[in-house]
């Protein structure tokens, strides 16, 4: 049961990106487009695309239909999700500080558990190998494996905005579907910034299944095309004309959960 709720929690999470702005506008907009395949499936489960606009990233996820915008705060100030539900055209705004503070509860909830899963996702430890020549990372542990294809960041400053989206945006998701901590993605991330690379194929296994692994294609495009501009339009127009709702009201209305986990009204 809990490997197959870690394959449901990747699907929904998989995608990701991220970055402080750049002074250079054609350094500091790109794109990236996402598919999620589980196991031998030749058909995605997941298709997203993820638009960094020099202000904000915006996650396009195409089954729900829903938007993820991210905006990074100004220096020693939280930076902010906002969800859109472009069906019930409505929005709720997540502070991204407080979804970190819930994690560190998350952490130690999950480090005390006696599933091994659960608690490697606390505090994951992974043997690293990297080929600088073909871009081939691996993170391995018999709990959890990360078989990943890379290339080279166009930029330290796209390489840094992809990170800082993707680590807040796996805290994110853990809150929203009261999954494990993020951990293992986290430290993916870490080894992805280390060597200046970012992922075109990740591949996770858990517990040595190979057979049921959950794999996540990425293609990078390292400027934005005016169809991409055309989706920002909308995105933009959606956020001024959305009504607000509270964040507990927003989930239940999406997932038919009542609650939560670290939210109140």
């Amino acid at each position: 049961m809990v490997r197959q709720f870690f394959s449901l929690l990747f699907i929904v999470a998989a995608s990701c990106s991220l970055l402080r702005e750049s002074q250079c506008v054609s350094a500091q907009e790109f794109r990236i487009e996402t598919e999620i395949y589980v196991g031998d499936a030749t058909e995605p489960a997941s298709h997203t695309v993820t638009l960094f606009e020099k202000s904000a990233v915006y996650e396009f996820v195409d089954s729900p239909q829903q938007v993820i915008v991210y905006r990074q705060g100004p220096e020693g100030k939280s930076g902010q999700f906002i969800l859109l539900d472009v069906v019930r055209e409505c929005r709720t705004d997540v502070e991204a500080d407080r979804v970190s503070k819930l994690m560190v509860k998350m952490t130690e909830w999950a480090s005390e558990h006696k599933d091994p899963l659960l608690k490697f996702s606390a505090k994951p430890s992974f043997d690293e190998t990297f080929d600088s020549d073909t871009g081939a990372l691996t993170l391995a542990n018999k709990e959890w494996t990360y078989r990943t294809a890379t290339i080279k960041a166009q930029d330290a400053a796209s390489l840094k905005r992809y990170r800082e989206f993707t680590d807040r945006y796996a805290e994110l998701s853990s809150m929203m579907y009261n999954s494990p901590p993020p951990g293992p993605r986290l430290a993916l991330n870490s080894s992805l910034a280390k060597h200046g690379v970012v992922p075109v194929e990740i591949q996770r296994s858990l517990g040595g299944d190979d057979k049921n692994a959950v794999r996540a294609t990425h293609l990078f495009s390292w400027r934005l095309s005016r169809e991409d501009r055309t989706r920002l339009d909308e995105a933009q127009a959606h956020l001024a004309n959305f009504k607000k709702v509270d964040n507990e009201q927003f989930i239940a209305a999406r997932t038919g959960k009542d609650v939560v986990r670290g939210q109140s009204k």
